[in-house]
């Protein structure tokens, strides 16, 4: 008995949990449903509208669906409506709802500007008749609108303001110039005040046809294409006019062909007379109609062939490089690779050049951009100072032919040099912060590391100071003192800074001409760091410093084996423990 209980009890919440999903919940969706419904001005599914009139101002609109997405002008004139402008204003009406009934059945409509109204929209549904909805006066205490369904006796206030109902044709109508997307565009023509060029496409990359064939920049052409495709009309002037002549359009000041490739779907945009300061006039070459066309679009349709040459400076690989020469005024530098991938310096002195510095100098020579073409030919060369240039760079790539690049006066306003690359006509400016990117001092690009050393083959450290020696040995990862006193294991971070510290030291400046060691401070040295390596533990460098440098934060240095005299950093100094203490755990 107690088992049948328990299976009567489960199946009777088993029918209440069903009840409630099947039943209830059911009911009070459609409530929710119910009551959204019946707060709406007009009840129509978007999806549904087949076409739609829209009266406003004495005008009417006449509007019909071409496919899901797109719709069409049928009157006042027969064009492409915007897609974008008619969706939303479907959508608005849709979901616009009011916030209450101002009169069940008013006998005298004119009081709220419904007997005449100033706005009628016409909604023609698939599968059910058409519905109508009149917008008259504005609240008088409020921005809300008075509306009326056409087959209801009920005045209603709008929760929304006239602007969202106040559409002109030019609202609705499409108003992109060219329809076309980027793959489609198979050629580019250009003619303006008498002078033509085109771009031709082949293979995906963009050639310059003015006369010769030279390659062109892609982004360059992307960049145009979007701008043209996004481009749209600033009015509609005339549908059918008499004559082109009125507009400048019969002998075009300049004319833009957009060739896809398929006779017959060619696009041309035909600019005529300029408009007061408003603009210009326009029309595309197979439509009748005159538009107003935006100053910009114009300037940006006034390219000329140079508009569109490449501006990267140079392409190439920097593991194909190698040689690079640089010479200034100055001086000449000579920068060879190495078998190894290192760089070495060959002019002006024979050195180890800084291989990050050298990399970085072809990162950003990688990176270069030419500001703008300002010349096609090379006829003027005085002009720009290019008959002597200033400074010259010059990359070799081996068993191929060297490519140099010669600049020769600054611009006006000193932003920019005028440059060229040798063997070519084509005169343009580039900025002078690329330029003192790529002309790197020989300072700049030797090496100024001074000791060279393996850090985890370092067995023993001695510093010497006038007063005192330190001297650390290292067992295995650990490093212990053995002078002045014997402490078995010093604080494990001070071997690794000490390190660290001399490893990666370098040099500011050279000495020259040298002082004495008097003057330098070498006969009586401040510190003298000395590191051995390897299980014979060898001397793998040795550094002696010096006096202060006076108003400097800098000390005079000299390593074992070299005779230069240097100055360095004084972070060094400050870097290396002076007393017993800093040794010892804490």
């Amino acid at each position: 008995m107690k088992f049948k209980g328990t299976v009567w009890m489960a199946a009777l919440f088993l029918g209440l949990v069903l009840y409630y999903y099947l039943v209830d919940i059911p009911a009070e969706k459609k409530q929710i449903e119910e009551k959204e419904r019946s707060g709406k001005i007009i009840l129509f599914e978007t999806e549904k509208v087949e076409g739609f009139i829209f009266e406003n101002k004495g005008s009417a609109l006449h509007f019909k669906r071409k496919s899901s997405t797109d719709w069409e002008l049928l009157k006042p004139v027969q064009a492409k409506a915007d897609t974008e402008t008619v969706s939303s204003f479907l959508s608005f009406l849709q979901s616009a709802k009011f916030s209450r009934i101002v009169e069940d059945s008013a006998k005298d409509l004119s009081v709220y500007g419904l007997k005449k109204p100033s706005m009628k929209i016409t909604l023609q549904l698939k599968g059910e008749d058409n519905k109508t909805l009149l917008v008259g006066d504005d609240h008088p205490m409020s921005k809300y609108l008075y509306v009326k369904r056409a087959d209801d006796n009920k005045v209603l206030l709008a929760g929304a303001n006239r602007n969202v109902f106040d559409k002109s044709l030019f609202d609705f109508r499409d108003k992109i110039l060219l329809q076309f997307k980027d793959e489609e565009i198979a050629g580019i023509k250009f003619l303006s005040d008498g002078e033509s060029f085109g771009l031709n496409k082949q293979g995906g990359q963009w050639d310059i046809v003015d006369g010769r064939k030279t390659q062109a920049d892609g982004d360059e052409v992307k960049n145009f294409l979007r701008l043209v495709r996004n481009f749209k009309v600033k009015k509609f002037l005339d549908e059918k006019p008499d004559s082109l002549a009125s507009y400048g359009l019969d002998a075009p000041l300049m004319r833009l062909t957009l060739e896809t490739g398929k006779e017959g779907e060619a696009l041309a945009l035909l600019v005529g007379k300029k408009f007061e300061d408003e603009g210009y006039f326009g029309k595309i070459e197979n439509a009748n109609n005159i538009v107003l066309l935006g100053n910009q679009l114009v300037k940006t349709l006034s390219k000329k062939a140079v508009d569109f040459m490449p501006k990267t400076l140079l392409g190439f690989k920097q593991e194909d490089v190698s040689k690079i020469q640089l010479e200034t005024d100055d001086e000449k530098i000579l920068l060879a690779r190495k078998k190894e991938g290192d760089w070495k310096l060959i002019k002006p002195i024979e050195a180890d050049a800084d291989v990050s510095t050298v990399n970085s100098l072809l990162f950003d020579l990688k990176s270069a951009r030419v500001k703008e073409y300002v010349k096609t030919s090379f006829t003027e060369a005085e002009l720009f100072g290019l008959d002597s240039p200033k400074k010259i760079m010059t990359v070799d790539f081996g068993d191929e032919k060297p490519w140099t690049l010669e600049l020769g006066n600054k611009s006006s306003d000193g932003q920019n040099y005028f440059g060229r690359r040798a063997g070519e006509a084509l005169i343009f400016s580039i900025g002078t912060d690329t330029v003192d990117k790529l002309f790197r001092s020989l300072h700049d690009l030797k090496n100024k590391k001074l000791l060279n050393f393996e850090k985890d083959a370092v067995q023993k450290i001695v510093l010497e100071y006038p007063d005192k020696t330190f001297e650390m040995q290292k067992s295995k990862e650990d490093w212990s003192l053995t002078k002045p006193e014997k402490i078995k294991t010093v604080q494990g971070f001070i071997g690794k800074d000490i390190l660290w510290s001399l490893n990666g030291l370098e040099y500011q400046s050279i000495v020259d001409p040298p002082l004495d060691d008097k003057d330098s401070g070498m006969s009586q040295p401040t510190v003298t760091v000395t590191v051995w390596a390897g299980k014979d533990k060898k001397v793998a460098g040795k550094i002696i410093v010096g006096k202060k440098v006076e108003d400097k934060a800098e000390y005079f240095a000299r390593v074992e084996g070299n005779s230069n005299l240097y100055r360095i950093k004084a972070g060094l100094l400050e870097s290396l423990p002076k007393d017993v203490q800093k040794f010892k755990n804490q």
